[in-house]
């Protein structure tokens, strides 16, 4: 069943694929020229985060949009204003316009993930929609992993990389528009919200690991580059250390999530924000090789990024199976605020103590959320082993079908320990 239904979505990975290697690419891009050009690192930061609030806009707008247009029609569009967008930044070298650039490439980008993840709800069954969403997220990942791996095609100076990461969007229309794909009968529903106050009190830890994880994760996509740049990196070294962060950074998820799965996730999230607090203390006392340095912030990305998918999942052990999705509207605006102020937060940081300031950051940011969730540890018993939802991967923002994902695991399993 699922080698058919992956017969009939090959289309919809492909385009996937290659919108995820153009957003990896641009967003690499657009922090080094940013510097390139001239901007100071307030500047970048202030610019690089037009992506997050894009992406915040585009939860709220774009689920009606594609109700209104159709799932096609909108993927069509969405596409078209992304590739534009960066076109604009090579016409228009100011930074209001770049901010105006990212924030269309961050809604058109979320609004595309929406509607495949739609897609990908409406074809799927219970009995493969997470294998499905795993292949979704291992597409994604894997596209913006390798997009770094562009940077290095030729000087990002020039404007081919501008042009390339343009032509890398445009060209996931055409397995989409050219190929026979079945368009989803059903219609993507808003989801009602479960409102802070009752998400809050449902799991500290989780809300504040999902948030405050915004802050290092968007921060790092926003102006890491600035970081590699600062700390002396060649163009295909700064290429090689974005590259070995997502990696690591989607790898270990898979091991991370299998083992909180079988303990407190909040060990874990404590493990995860020691060993980046740990290895930001070394990198600032130590001068190391290329190789290590490089290998050490790969293990940072490695610790950071999963901390959102195991805030989302220590948050759905302690819901109800029907107000797991209901809770993804909550999730996303916290995380979304959190993640507009990452790149700003950590270029001010870069600007008073220069390269140090990423790993001065990257420091109080683990070390707070390691607190907060250290604390709640003697407030709030975890819940049993029996009942914790399963862990599910994720990108670094909320997923409807994730959601879902769990909830009917959680259905299943609530019936079967009933039965």
């Amino acid at each position: 069943m699922l080698t058919v239904v992956l017969r009939s979505l090959w289309p919809l990975f492909l385009g996937i694929f290659f919108i995820s290697l153009g957003n990896g690419l641009q967003g690499t891009l657009s922090s080094w020229r940013a510097d390139y050009e001239g901007f100071s690192v307030i500047t970048t930061g202030l610019v690089m985060s037009g992506f997050f609030v894009g992406a915040f806009a585009s939860s709220l707008i774009s689920p009606n949009q594609i109700k209104r247009t159709g799932q096609i029609r909108t993927y069509a569009a969405y596409a078209s204003i992304a590739s534009t967008a960066i076109l604009i930044q090579l016409l228009f070298i100011e930074p209001p316009v770049w901010f105006v650039a990212r924030f269309l490439s961050g809604f058109c980008i979320v609004g595309i993930m929406i509607i495949v993840e739609g897609w990908l709800n409406s074809i799927s069954s219970n009995e493969n929609r997470g294998q499905l969403f795993s292949i979704h997220m291992m597409v994604v990942w894997g596209g913006l992993a390798m997009g770094q791996g562009l940077f290095v095609v030729d000087s990002p100076a020039g404007v081919n990389l501008f042009l390339l990461a343009s032509i890398l969007l445009s060209i996931s229309l055409i397995p989409i528009l050219l190929t026979e794909i079945k368009t989803p009968e059903e219609k993507i529903e808003l989801q009602e919200s479960l409102g802070f106050k009752a998400l809050w009190k449902a799991s500290p830890s989780g809300v504040v690991t999902i948030g405050i994880s915004g802050l290092a994760s968007a921060g790092f996509f926003g102006v890491g580059t600035i970081y590699a740049i600062k700390s002396g990196l060649s163009i295909s070294e700064t290429a090689l250390f974005m590259t070995l962060f997502l990696g690591f950074g989607a790898l270990s998820q898979w091991p991370l999530g299998w083992i909180s799965d079988r303990i407190d996730r909040r060990k874990v999230i404590l493990l995860c924000c020691s060993i980046v607090v740990g290895i930001c203390v070394l990198l600032a006392l130590f001068d190391f090789s290329k190789t290590i340095f490089l290998t050490l912030n790969g293990i940072i990305g490695a610790s950071t990024l999963p901390l959102y998918s195991l805030g989302v999942a220590h948050t759905n052990d302690r819901l109800k199976p029907s107000q797991m999705v209901s809770a993804s509207g909550t999730i996303v605006f916290v995380f979304s605020i959190f993640a507009a102020l990452g790149p700003f937060t950590m270029s001010y940081f870069l600007k008073l103590f220069d390269s140090f300031g990423f790993l001065i950051y990257l420091s109080l940011v683990h070390l707070v959320i390691a607190i907060i969730v250290f604390v709640m540890m003697f407030i709030n018993e975890d819940v049993d082993e029996s009942d914790q939802s399963n862990f599910q991967v994720m990108a670094q923002r909320p997923s409807l079908v994730a959601m879902e994902v769990i909830a009917e695991e959680a259905i299943e399993s609530q019936a079967e320990s009933d039965s």
